[in-house]
C-alpha cells in the first residue's frame, strides 16, 4: 500500500523537527551498537533478470487481482504452485470480511522451508492490489516476484537453517494489512516468530535505495536492532549489487511514532510485539511526482519496472535475511522494546528514562497548569471542579456520544462499513463525502451540545450556585487534558506531539479588552492539534485536502480509532472548548 514518501514538509515537519532537536540535542544520545557482520556478501544470489521475467508473466496473467476478484485467487494458486514446486510445504487460509458494506472473500498462501528451529523468519508480500490499478506491477507485483526469487535462492541451498523461513503471500494488504493480521490471529503462539520482513513497491526503474518502514498498525515501532542489522547487511552487500538501506531521519521517526498507522505488512507484526520492518524503494526527489501519479493508478505497469531495481532490492532483502540467520545461529537476536529516536548520522540513540521523562513532563505541565488555575490548593481546586463539572461535561459527553452516532450511521447504511481501513488511498469513496451522513452527524452533534447546555444550566440552577469562574473551569479543563495525555502517554507516547500545542492554553487568562486578543491567539495556537492532523492526513498522506474530514468520520465510524482513544481525543477538544465557551449564566 505504501503511500508515504520523502516529500513530507510544512508545518507538521517543522513541529516534529523542533521536538526531534529538543530530544536528541538537549539531552544527547547513547551510541547505538552495530551488529557484527554475520554472513558472506559473496553468497548473494538473487537474480534481477529472472525477477523481471517472473513479474512480466505475473502481471500479464493476473491483472485486476484486487481482493475478492477471480484473478486474486488465480494469482494465489500460481504463487502456491511455484513455492510448492520448490519443495516448500504450503497451506491456504480462506476467510471473509466486510468491505464497502459487502462480504469479501480473502485468502493467504503460507509456505515454509523448515529450519533447525521452529522459530520463524517471515518474509511477506501481498498478492492483492489496489482496485484503482490494472497490472499492479510495483504494488505489489514487485514484492511477490522478489518473494518468489528469495524462496528459490534459499530452497536450493542445503539446510538446516537456524530458523524456519516462512513465505507469506498475504491478501487484503490494501484494506488494512488484513492478511498479515489474519496470519497472526490464527497462530497458536505468534511469539515463535523471531522477525518479519515486508516487501512492497520495489521495482520502479528510478528507485535508488531501500527505505525502512518500521511503523506498527496503530501502535508500536520496529526495533532499532533490526534496522541496524539491515543497515549493516546492506552496507556489506553494496559491492554485490544490493541497494543500501536508508534508515528514517529522526524527524520522520517522530512522525511515524506520533501517528502509528502502518502502510505495509510489517504493521500487524510490530503491533503484536514482533520485531518487523518493511522494505520499499527510495524515490529520488526528481521522480516523486511520477511515483505518485503511478501509485494506486493505472500507470503502475510493467513498463516502469527494471531488472536492475528488482535485482538490487532483492539482494538488499536477501542480505538482511542472511544477516538475521547468521545472528540467530550465533544466538544474537536481541530483545528490545520501547520508543526511541535514532540518529543515523551519528549512529546514536535516545531512549529509556531520559525519553520517558520528557513525555512525563508534558503530562505534568497540564497538571501544574490545572493546579495553578485552581489556586494551588488541592481542596480549593476540587471545590472549583465540582462547580465547573456540569459545564465541562456538557461539552465532553456530546463529543463522546457523537462517536456512537457515527457507529449508528454505519449500521443504518448511511456510511459504508469496513473491516478496518475505510478505503485505500485514491479510492473514490474518500473523495466523495456522503452528505446525508455528514448533515445527520452535524445535526446530531449540534442537538446534543444544545441539550448538554440546557442540562448544565438546570444543574447549576438546582444547586443554586453561581456560574463557575474562569479559573475553575480552566482548572478542570486542564485536568481533563492531563488525564487524556496520560492515556496517550501509556498507549503511544510520541502521539503527545499533537497535544503539545495545547500547552498554550495554560497561558489563557480570561482577559478583557486588548488582553482578549492575546487569549484568542493562545487558543488558536493550542488548536494546532486539529490543523496538524488535517494537514498530515489530508494533504501529506492522502492528498485529498479537506476531504480528510470525511475520511476521519469513516475512521471513527468503523472503530478504527478505538472508543477509549476517541474519548481521549474528545477530552482534549472539550477541554479547549470549556476554556473559551462561557458557562450558562455568564456573559461571553
Amino acid at each position: 500500500m505504501r503511500a508515504r514518501s520523502r516529500g513530507r514538509c510544512g508545518a507538521l515537519k517543522g513541529a516534529a523537527a523542533a521536538l526531534a532537536l529538543a530530544l536528541t540535542g538537549a539531552l544527547g544520545c547513547a551510541p547505538a551498537p552495530a551488529p557484527a557482520l554475520a554472513y558472506d556478501p559473496a553468497s548473494l544470489a538473487f537474480d534481477g533478470e529472472a525477477a523481471l521475467a517472473r513479474l512480466q508473466r505475473f502481471v500479464a496473467e493476473f491483472p485486476d487481482r484486487d481482493s475478492g476478484q477471480p484473478n486474486n485467487k488465480r494469482a494465489a494458486d500460481f504463487i502456491e504452485g511455484r513455492l510448492a514446486g520448490l519443495g516448500l510445504t504450503c497451506e491456504r487460509d480462506a476467510w471473509t470480511v466486510v468491505n464497502h458494506s459487502r462480504e469479501l472473500a480473502l485468502g493467504n498462501v503460507v509456505c515454509r522451508l523448515p529450519g533447525a528451529s521452529p522459530r520463524e523468519l517471515v518474509i511477506v508480500a501481498h498478492h492483492d492490489q489496489s482496485p484503482e490499478t490494472v497490472e499492479g506491477a510495483d504494488n505489489d507485483g514487485s514484492g511477490i516476484t522478489i518473494l518468489l526469487g528469495l524462496a528459490e535462492v534459499f530452497a536450493r541451498e542445503p539446510g538446516p537453517r537456524p530458523l524456519t523461513l516462512t513465505f507469506l503471500a498475504a491478501d487484503a494488504e490494501e484494506w488494512g494489512m488484513l492478511g498479515s493480521l489474519r496470519y497472526l490471529e490464527t497462530r497458536d503462539d505468534p511469539k515463535t516468530i523471531a522477525a518479519a520482513i515486508s516487501l512492497d513497491n520495489l521495482g520502479k526503474r528510478f528507485y535508488d535505495g531501500l527505505i525502512v518502514e518500521p511503523t506498527g498498525q496503530f501502535r508500536g515501532y520496529g526495533p532499532l536492532w533490526l534496522i541496524r542489522a539491515a543497515e549493516a547487511a546492506s552496507r556489506a552487500a553494496a559491492s554485490a549489487g544490493a541497494f543500501a538501506v536508508d534508515p528514517r531521519a529522526p524527524i520522520q521517526q517522530v512522525l511515524d511514532q506520533a501517528v502509528p498507522i502502518s502502510f505495509m505488512d510489517q504493521g500487524p507484526f510490530v503491533a503484536a510485539g514482533i520485531p518487523a520492518i518493511g522494505f520499499a524503494g527510495r524515490v529520488p526527489a526528481e521522480s516523486m511526482e511520477l511515483h505518485w501519479q503511478t501509485y494506486h493508478a493505472p500507470g503502475d505497469t510493467i513498463e516502469l519496472q527494471s531488472a536492475a531495481s528488482l535485482g538490487r532490492a532483492g539482494r538488499g532483502a536477501e542480505a538482511t535475511i542472511r544477516q538475521l540467520l547468521g545472528m540467530a545461529a550465533a544466538g544474537e537476536l536481541p530483545q528490545e522494546s520501547g520508543p526511541y529516536l535514532y540518529d543515523p548520522g551519528d549512529e546514536a540513540v535516545l531512549r529509556g528514562p531520559a525519553l520517558w521523562a520528557i513525555f512525563a513532563a508534558i503530562v505534568a505541565l497540564f497538571g501544574v497548569g490545572s493546579l495553578a488555575a485552581g489556586g494551588w490548593r488541592p481542596a480549593q481546586a476540587l471545590a472549583g471542579w465540582r462547580r465547573a463539572l456540569p459545564h465541562v461535561l456538557a461539552l465532553w459527553l456530546p463529543l463522546c456520544a457523537s462517536v456512537l452516532v457515527l457507529y449508528g450511521l454505519v449500521g443504518a447504511g448511511l456510511m459504508l462499513d469496513f473491516h478496518l481501513y475505510p478505503a485505500t488511498p485514491k479510492d473514490p469513496e474518500i473523495f466523495h463525502p456522503r452528505w446525508p451522513a455528514v448533515v445527520a452527524y452535524l445535526a446530531a452533534l449540534a442537538g446534543m451540545l444544545a441539550l448538554g447546555r440546557r442540562l448544565a444550566a438546570r444543574a447549576q440552577a438546582r444547586d443554586g450556585a453561581a456560574a463557575p469562574s474562569f479559573g475553575e473551569r480552566k482548572s478542570l479543563a486542564l485536568a481533563l487534558i492531563a488525564a487524556a495525555s496520560l492515556y496517550i502517554l501509556l498507549r503511544s507516547p510520541f502521539t503527545l506531539l499533537f497535544v503539545v500545542p495545547t500547552l498554550a492554553w495554560i497561558g489563557v487568562r480570561g482577559r478583557c479588552g486588548l488582553g482578549r486578543a492575546l487569549d484568542v491567539v493562545l487558543l488558536v495556537v493550542g488548536g494546532a492539534i486539529l490543523y496538524l492532523l488535517i494537514y498530515f492526513f489530508g494533504f501529506v498522506i492522502l492528498r485529498n485536502g479537506f476531504g480528510v474530514l470525511w475520511y476521519l468520520m469513516m475512521m471513527f465510524g468503523i472503530g478504527m480509532v478505538s472508543l477509549p482513544s476517541a474519548i481521549a481525543v474528545a477530552a482534549v477538544l472539550a477541554g479547549g472548548a470549556a476554556i473559551v465557551v462561557p458557562p450558562p449564566g455568564e456573559r461571553a
